[in-house]
């Protein structure tokens, strides 16, 4: 029976975590509020179901891993660029804010309920970071203005290592006070030097072993997750309640060193970050005495109170004086500082602590935080929309654009809608295009626009619309579709070739398509050059073709294509897509007979059958010596890509004109020199005498298969036609 109830404990804990996380997304309200609930009434006070007790001594041990992964997630994610970059109002608020918060809550404690000085300034501490993920959903529910979101953004994301470091050395303080009082000093500077060593150890330990790529590539993340593990285990072994500090110091470490694989290793930690969170706040919400709330008397509340209308006002009118903002919105800065999960796990944790070491007043530490949590969330996030609007710092609704991909064509749309005022915010995953367009001025982030969270993006609050331009369809439409829930305004488009649309990929659909009949995806490719678009204006030349037109602007709001020969205003301008200098651009030279698909199975077979094919339109030429010649460099270099690719080339005087002929195995062919597999090959031959031109061709042929997502295309191709349609459209 015990083993029964602890199973069902734990997996329901476990599934309801799981589940309320995505109904606080899908609400778009703080997830600490949903988690709470369900998990009181999901506990014993409530329908039963999840009984914390039966885990026994094993909560406190589930609890204290889960937090010290989610702190150790917190130091990966440590923003340096954003103290550099911070504003002298949000660094303030982390300095002379930071102090008057914990001060200040400290000081009413003692007045309010007579405890030590120890015991104030460890549960003031505890209370001094707000925290990104209760900040996110409520910026983006209220749209304040711009410098009002980016300072309570960054104060929510660079407070959490000050508010955590502040608090664990308070824990650690308090502890070594309580349990040896002649030796309190040294006993707090062994846990904060043990933890302090340990951290830095194991952070640089970790950096060290994935720098020399030691590890494999499918294993970093739980290598990682492991070593954190042992990291805190190993620190609280050697002395108690120095694991927590240790783990976050590593973290710290990793993230400051930028250790190579971060992302990949960021990314899987914030998926089990927001598990464990799940998880944790169910057992937590569960394992609370609704007594306990009740039994510190009218004070609770009060204090409560004068932490929302006295200490956080005076953290913000003492950390802005001088500052450029008015009184209206040191006011609302004034009133927005909900605390969240970082605060209810930390309490959490030392409550436990504190209780197996009998200290007094252990279930204090985690009413007084979980009442601060309760007041802010429902108080001040319920009633920011409302205090917002009555200040007037709100801004109406999101009329920005969000641009997924950051190369040549998508810069050159971002520029336009720059050049008339509107927001626009580019996405992509290649970090080089990203900082090409950083460098041109523009808004970009390095990000997955499939997984990004735009709560965590300032510059995202202000857009309401999406251009999908990828030279995927198929991802285009799947952005379109997940974007339609996420966004405000009213234009969720996409780029997407006219006849695309299959009877396979109709249950993508989603978004609008445009610009269909225009092959822009040539200069959606990594590293293309910018496609031929120009300005054109009413003042000098008359309108354009409208299936011309990509963008027109009469001011401001920007228009998607549009009628040109409806607008008679003289101040109208278009974006123009100039066809006949698109068709100059070099293309392939790849006609439709040229693509086989072959029942080969040698590599040099393929490579021979390939030419005798070539031989049938131009007899001149010398199939078994141009195969000689291609096979000895092969020997010398092979041509293989990588990713199942091959491009053999060459150039011949008895060629007489550019040929390419692309041949797809119907099985999968290895390559006798590498032992790899090979499972589509681009021959190009070229006439001697035009190497400039060959290796142009050679460029293209790269660009065409630099994605994945476009490899995966060619390689899906059931048919000689399909394929020929695939490349002529790249």
């Amino acid at each position: 029976m015990h083993h029964n109830e602890l199973l069902t404990t734990f997996t329901v804990a476990a599934a309801l975590g799981v589940c309320l996380f995505s109904l606080a997304n899908y609400l778009r309200t703080s997830a600490i509020v949903v988690l709470l609930i369900g998990g009181v009434l999901a506990g014993p006070e409530g329908l039963g179901i999840v009984r914390p007790e039966t885990l026994g001594d094993g909560l406190s041990t589930i609890i204290s891993l889960a937090v010290a992964i989610i702190l150790f997630e917190g130091g990966l994610t440590l923003d340096l660029k954003g103290y550099r970059t911070a504003s002298q109002e949000i660094l303030r608020i982390l300095s002379v804010g930071v102090l008057v918060t914990w001060l200040g809550t400290a000081a009413l404690v003692k007045l309010a309920f007579g405890f030590d000085w120890a015991f104030c300034l460890m549960a003031a501490s505890l209370v001094i970071v707000t925290g990104p993920t209760v900040i996110g959903p409520l910026l983006h529910r209220v749209r304040a203005q711009p410098k009002l979101q980016s300072i309570l953004h960054w104060e929510g994301v660079l407070i959490d290592p000050i508010g955590v470091f502040i608090a664990l050395l308070c824990f650690e303080y308090y502890v070594s006070t309580d349990i040896a009082h002649q030796f309190a000093l040294q006993d707090f500077l062994l846990r904060f030097a043990i933890g302090l060593a340990f951290g830095v150890a194991f952070g640089f330990f970790v950096d060290l072993i994935l720098r020399r790529r030691w590890i494999d590539e499918g294993h970093v993340n739980v290598f990682v997750l492991a070593m954190a593990m042992l990291n805190f285990c190993l620190a609280d072994l050697l002395i108690s309640e120095s694991g927590l500090l240790s783990v976050t110091v590593a973290g710290l470490i990793l993230g400051i060193r930028r250790t190579p694989q971060l992302r990949d290793i960021v990314n899987y930690k914030t998926e089990l970050k927001d598990f464990l969170i799940g998880l944790l706040f169910v057992l937590l919400a569960a394992n609370l005495e609704l007594s306990s709330f009740f039994q510190y008397g009218w004070q609770l509340p009060a204090v409560v109170i004068a932490i929302m209308l006295a200490v956080r006002p005076l953290n913000v009118f003492l950390s802005t004086q001088g500052s450029s903002l008015h009184l209206n919105e040191k006011l609302f800065l004034g009133w927005i500082a909900p605390r969240g999960i970082v605060a209810a796990s930390m309490a959490s944790v030392f409550a436990l602590a504190l209780e197996e070491s009998d200290a007094a007043n252990a279930d204090f530490v985690e009413t007084f935080t979980y009442s601060v949590i309760a007041g802010t969330v429902i108080v001040q996030g319920g009633t920011a929309g409302m205090v917002g609007r009555a200040l007037g710092v709100v801004r109406p609704m999101p009329t920005g654009w969000i641009i997924v991909g950051a190369h040549a064509f998508g810069r050159q749309i971002a520029k336009f809608f720059q050049r008339h005022g509107a927001d626009v915010v580019l996405i992509d995953t290649n970090a080089l295009e990203v900082r090409a367009a950083q460098r041109d001025g523009l808004t970009a982030l390095n990000e997955d626009a499939m997984l990004l969270n735009p709560e965590a993006h300032p510059p995202l609050y202000a857009c309401g619309n999406l251009l999908a331009l990828t030279a995927n369809p198929d991802l285009n439409r799947m952005l379109c579709r997940r974007w339609t829930e996420l966004l405000e305004g009213k234009h969720v488009l996409r780029w997407e070739k006219s006849g695309y649309e299959t009877e396979d990929n109709q249950h993508l659909l989603a978004g609008a398509r445009i610009w269909g009949e225009l092959p822009l995806n040539r200069w959606m490719q990594p590293y293309s050059d910018p496609a031929p678009l120009h300005i054109q204006s009413r003042q000098i030349s008359p309108p354009p073709l409208a299936d011309d037109v990509i963008m027109t602007a009469r001011g401001n709001p920007v228009v998607i294509a549009g009628t040109p020969d409806a607008i008679e205003d003289k101040d109208v301008e278009w974006l123009v897509y100039d066809r006949q200098q698109g068709q100059q651009r070099l293309t392939l030279p790849l006609t439709p007979e040229n693509i086989l698909f072959s029942h080969g199975s040698d590599l040099k077979e393929l490579y021979h059958e390939m030419l005798q094919h070539v031989k049938r339109q131009a007899p001149q030429i010398d199939p078994e010596r141009l195969l000689d010649e291609m096979w000895k460099r092969e020997e010398d270099y092979t041509s293989l890509l990588g990713n199942g690719i091959a491009l053999p080339h060459a150039w011949s005087s008895d060629v007489e004109q550019t040929r390419l002929v692309i041949a797809r195995p119907e099985t999968c062919v290895m390559c006798p020199l590498t032992k790899r597999p090979i499972e589509i090959v681009f021959m190009l031959l070229s006439p001697e005498g035009k190497a400039n031109e060959h290796l142009e061709h050679l460029s293209v042929i790269a660009r065409l298969i630099g994605t994945q997502d476009q490899r995966q295309r060619i390689l899906d191709a059931h048919n000689p036609e399909e394929l020929y349609d695939l490349i002529a459209m790249s």
